[in-house]
Parts: structure tokens; C-alpha cells; sequence
């Protein structure tokens, strides 16, 4: 019976002992997970990651564009990209930042770059310099003002400020150049009347209204009266074509 009871007793002791190792191997994994998480935690996998590609064009430094968006991805877990898409469009010479999830914490931006159509400068500014007063109309009628000017030869537009002045202005430039074909456009002003400057020096006047039609009445005048006066002369004169039947010409 002692001997039976000796074996109860080891037999307990030995149940204990495994008891008490799976509770302490239960611990330790509970421990290295705890500790797995937070290395996983730290770990660049769960960092976020910007890929860029850049029209060469833009004349903005990668580092500009990352620090803007900065606050919108350190530290962050789910990424917001129309929130970064619009924090990268206020930029002035980016056009469009096209954003797509590559990964859980990848995203790849694609930077369009406006380009010049016309040089801009706000009819009523009295100083040049001054902001606002001064900026550029994209390749899709888009007014543009960044910080600092860029060498550019292209149309220059004088008007006010407002988003449907400048759209409608430049939409008109087009249709005015079709119309002047080979003759380039040099400058256009759109104030309370319509004025072109056309290469070399050749003023314009179209007015208010029936512009397009007295732009057609110039090209008609200027053909016939090179002709009769020298080129030199004609290219530095000036056409009023308000008048109902003819214009006034002054050398």
C-alpha cells in the first residue's frame, strides 16, 4: 500500500511539473510574439514608401514635392492619396499627380508638368513684380502663378485676373491664330477691347465685338497694302479695324 502510494505521489508531482512547463512555455511564446510584434513594429516593413516619376520638365526639385507631402506619410498607416493627389496639385507648376497603390504601404506618383502656351500679366497691376500681377497659361488654358519666372518666348497675354477671363482669353488667342495663320501672334490684350500685336510689330485693333471677322478684314488690308508701302513700314503700323466699312491706318 506505502509503495502504491510513493507512486501516486511521484506520478503527481511528474503531472505538476508538466503542468507548470506548458504554462511557462505558453508564457515564453506569448512573450516572443509580444517582442516579434514590436521588431516587426520598427521594422522598415511597415514604412511607408514614395516611388516617383517626374516630367523632366518640371522645374520643382523632387525634394520640394516629398516635403510637402511629408506630414501625409511619416507615421501614417493607411495612406489618404486624394488628399496627397491635392497637397501635390497646389504645387503651381504641376499639372496632374496621378497616385496608385503599388502595395499595403507603396505608392507610386506620376508628376505631369504644365507647359507654357502664353506668358500672363494681370492688366490690372500697377507694379509688375508684385504677386499675382504675373504667370502662365498652360497648353490647356490653365492660369498658372508660380514664385519665380522662367526664359520663355511664348504669346503674351495682358487681361485681369479670374479663372473664366483668362480661360476665355486664351481660347480666343487659338481662334485668333488660326485665323492670322503663317502671321504669328506676338502679345494679345484683353481689356475692354481686343488688341494684338502681330511679328513683327503690327497693332491690331479689333475692339469689342465681331472680332474674329475684323481680324479677317486686316489679313485682307495688310496683303493688298504691301503692294503700295514698303514692308518696313507696314510691319511697325497700326490697324484700327473698329470702323463699320474700312480702318484707319497709322505708319
Amino acid at each position: 500500500m506505502l509503495r502504491k502510494n510513493h507512486n501516486q505521489q511521484r506520478k503527481t508531482a511528474a503531472q505538476r511539473l508538466i503542468a507548470i512547463a506548458k504554462i511557462l512555455a505558453i508564457f515564453a511564446a506569448i512573450a516572443f510574439v509580444a517582442w516579434s510584434v514590436a521588431k516587426f513594429k520598427d521594422a522598415d516593413f511597415f514604412e511607408n514608401k514614395v516611388q516617383w516619376q517626374i516630367d523632366k520638365s518640371l522645374p520643382i526639385a523632387q525634394s520640394v514635392l516629398e516635403k510637402s507631402i511629408k506630414p501625409l506619410v511619416d507615421g501614417k498607416y493607411l495612406l489618404d492619396l486624394e488628399q496627397i493627389k491635392q497637397v501635390l496639385e497646389s504645387q503651381p507648376w504641376v499639372a496632374e499627380a496621378d497616385i496608385k497603390r503599388l502595395f499595403f504601404n507603396v505608392i507610386l506618383i506620376n508628376i505631369k508638368a504644365h507647359k507654357i502656351n502664353m506668358r500672363w500679366e494681370n492688366s490690372a497691376c500697377k507694379k509688375a513684380q508684385s504677386h499675382n500681377c504675373w504667370g502662365y497659361i498652360s497648353d490647356n488654358g490653365t492660369l498658372f502663378t508660380p514664385q519665380k519666372k522662367v526664359k520663355s518666348t511664348a504669346t503674351l497675354a495682358h487681361s485681369k485676373s479670374g479663372k473664366n477671363i483668362t480661360s476665355e482669353l486664351y481660347q480666343q488667342y487659338q481662334n485668333y491664330q488660326k485665323i492670322a495663320g503663317k502671321m504669328q501672334i506676338k502679345s494679345i490684350s484683353k481689356t475692354h477691347i481686343d488688341t494684338l500685336i502681330i511679328t513683327p510689330n503690327i497693332k491690331v485693333v479689333l475692339g469689342y465685338r465681331q472680332q474674329q471677322k475684323r481680324l479677317k478684314r486686316f489679313l485682307k488690308a495688310y496683303k493688298k497694302l504691301r503692294k503700295t508701302i514698303a514692308k518696313t513700314k507696314l510691319n511697325q503700323a497700326t490697324f484700327d479695324m473698329r470702323y463699320p466699312k474700312g480702318f484707319a491706318l497709322r505708319l
